[in-house]
């Protein structure tokens, strides 16, 4: 269902004589198809003539960095060459960065064909709230991962309402720190992309998890059942000693879980121990998890208000997916939430084919979640290599 906000944009390039492909013909070798998004919104088409698996958006920062477009085009085709998805980069202008407009583009292209993933480059990009608290700000992708227009999610005038949607595609983020100098983001972008460039990802059957006993009432069974995929390290309430060593092993897979905020999360119901965001550089693993309340969010100068405000100079999770150098993705919120009569959380839906060589975007689609309990940062491509 197109929306109000996606048929203003349609009727006022067809006034203008465009015919409007919102569904645009995608990239994978050497061209950058951009889409001015919505001043002209038509894609250059290639010679492949095949619709796309997966949009990336640039935001109105990046849209005219020709050494970045030339790392996404090297990204979009070790993409391609690996499982074969084909991909077309779409740049918004200022004039047009609404999360709606994100929105309607996304809605016209699975029409077409459906749409396995975005990634939203730029923290310039409008992007809708979640609930938030005081000065943590809360990043919403539930408009985008939703097919069918406002009619399939539901907002109040500061935020999106969390309860049960249907995940058609999967939105992953890729939000620099707002408070660093333009070459600091825009090589941060390079840096991740190019790490994303590297595909081959071998599944070494390491599990860590790392769990404060204040949950384990609820959780212990959903990550002790982890050890069906692989050799797990489970621990609960672990020490300082505890968590060095784990950081001196490498593992497919690494989780933690504790009452959190962006900055970190408490590892032991004792108080006394507090893995910070800042630890996550040394994680030696592809895949990161931090499972709590606000790690997918960013500390801000403001307080929460109506729009979602930029990130401040402080610590948040997100922001790590620049500054590890094996982490290719971070699965950031209540991944274990239980409650209902049927599966709503990470580790029950996406986890399982996850673990057995499915790409995170075709492990998490067609599944239910809460809200933005889960929010990704970094490659929704990435699998790991099954030997």
């Amino acid at each position: 269902m197109i929306t109000s906000h996606a048929l203003h944009i349609r009727n006022t390039l067809l006034s203008l004589g465009i015919l409007l492909f919102f569904t645009l013909i995608p990239l994978f070798s050497t061209q950058t198809s951009t889409i001015t998004a919505i001043q002209t919104s038509v894609a250059t088409l290639n010679t492949a003539q095949k619709a796309p698996d997966m949009l990336i958006f640039f935001s109105p920062q990046y849209a005219n960095d020709t050494e970045l477009h030339a790392t996404l085009t090297t990204y979009m085709t070790s993409v391609h060459n690996d499982i074969q998805w084909n991909t077309t980069l779409i740049t918004i202008t200022p004039e047009n960065n609404t999360y709606q407009t994100i929105d309607s583009i996304i809605e016209e292209n699975y029409k077409q064909h459906p749409l396995k993933a975005c990634i939203m480059v730029g923290e310039d990009l409008d992007t809708p709230p979640s609930g938030g608290h005081d000065t943590i700000q809360r990043p919403s992708t539930v408009p985008w991962y939703t097919i069918g227009g406002e009619t399939r999610y539901e907002r109040t005038n500061q935020t999106i309402i969390a309860k049960p949607y249907l995940m058609d595609v999967c939105i992953a983020l890729l939000y620099p720190p707002s408070t660093l100098p333009y070459e600091t983001k825009k090589t941060q972008l390079i840096d991740a992309f190019t790490k994303f460039t590297q595909r081959y990802h071998p599944y070494s059957d390491e599990i860590t998890v790392l769990e404060s006993s204040e949950f384990t009432s609820v959780s212990k069974q959903l990550y002790q059942h982890l050890e069906t995929y692989g050799d797990l390290t489970y621990l609960t309430d672990p020490t300082d000693t505890d968590l060095q060593a784990t950081l001196q092993n490498s593992s497919s897979l690494y989780l933690v879980h504790g009452h959190s905020n962006p900055s970190g999360t408490r590892l032991n119901a004792n108080h006394n121990l507090w893995f910070s965001a800042e630890t996550v550089d040394t994680v030696n693993a592809p895949l990161f998890a931090a499972d709590g309340c606000y790690v997918n969010g960013w500390w801000s100068d403001q307080p929460k208000t109506t729009t979602l405000n930029p990130s401040n100079d402080q610590l948040w999770y997100g922001s790590k997916i620049f500054t590890n150098p094996t982490v290719n993705v971070m699965i950031l919120g209540l991944l274990s939430q239980t409650g209902y009569p049927y599966p709503v959380s990470f580790i029950e839906n996406a986890m399982p084919s996850l673990l057995h060589g499915a790409t995170l975007a075709d492990s998490m689609i067609g599944h239910t979640y809460i809200g933005d309990n889960v929010i990704i940062y970094g490659d929704p491509t990435f699998h790991f290599t099954i030997q």
